[in-house]
């Protein structure tokens, strides 16, 4: 696991956690050098005030968990996000209008294109992942997610907020993978949504580039316990 560190977004997002625990959330990330810090909205500036001497990103969420807000109101919320210091946006599309795909792809356009006007406290280019609760989709589903992910030319797609019942699994990432090759894509895979063991981050490492893992999961991962029962996602 410590191989992997740098490839973890160090996750809470806990509506009730209380601001002690995002303190000690960000003082062990700096340690333990995690790629980012994943949180909620209203954690993010402090998140980015308490790391920002380090290469750690800030990672925040859009429309979480459910991925029903507008495009206007979605891309309000990254513009926010932005402007509180964040550097990965992960959007929840709105994965229950998956019968109309002419829309979803519509939505993908229009956040990408939007988050390609931003630039970031950091004066970077936003990184943006788009979560497309893959756990209840089909496999053929998952293509058309995958396919309009690279239309959209957006950085990451996702597997899950986490929030479902079924999160991450290899059948659909191996999917993803596919086609991402199929097409010749830099669309990158991010694994997230019950992650719990080594053995499955081994499985998914051929395909994957990043892992959204409770911050109490992956501690408990360095210590041995790789039979973590942490239900932060």
């Amino acid at each position: 696991m410590t191989e992997l560190i740098g490839q973890v977004d160090y996750t809470l997002l806990d509506q009730n956690a209380p601001i002690e625990e995002i303190v000690t959330l960000s003082k062990s990330a700096i340690i333990l050098r995690v790629k980012s810090v994943c949180v909620l909205p209203q954690h993010v500036e402090f998140v980015f005030d308490a790391i920002s001497k380090s290469s750690i990103l800030v990672c925040s969420v859009v429309s979480f968990p459910d991925g029903e807000a507008t495009i206007t109101a979605k891309k309000d919320e990254i513009k926010q996000l932005i402007q509180s210091g964040a550097d990965e946006i992960d959007i929840v599309w709105n994965y229950k209008r998956i019968e109309d795909q002419a829309y979803l792809q519509h939505e993908l356009n229009e956040l990408s294109m939007f988050c390609k006007t931003l630039k970031t406290k950091r004066n970077t280019s936003v990184i943006v992942k788009i979560i497309v609760e893959s756990g209840v989709l089909s496999l053929d589903e998952t293509l058309f997610a995958t396919n309009a992910c690279i239309t959209a030319g957006v950085d990451f797609i996702k597997t899950s907020t986490g929030k479902v019942d079924i999160g991450a699994e290899l059948d659909k990432i191996q999917v993803m993978s596919q086609q991402i090759r199929v097409k010749g894509s830099n669309l990158n895979i991010k694994a997230s949504g019950g992650i719990r063991t080594l053995a499955q981050i081994e499985s998914f490492q051929p395909y994957v580039h990043r892992y959204g893992i409770g911050y109490k999961t992956v501690d408990a991962l360095l210590e041995g316990s790789f039979n973590c029962k942490s239900q932060e996602y």
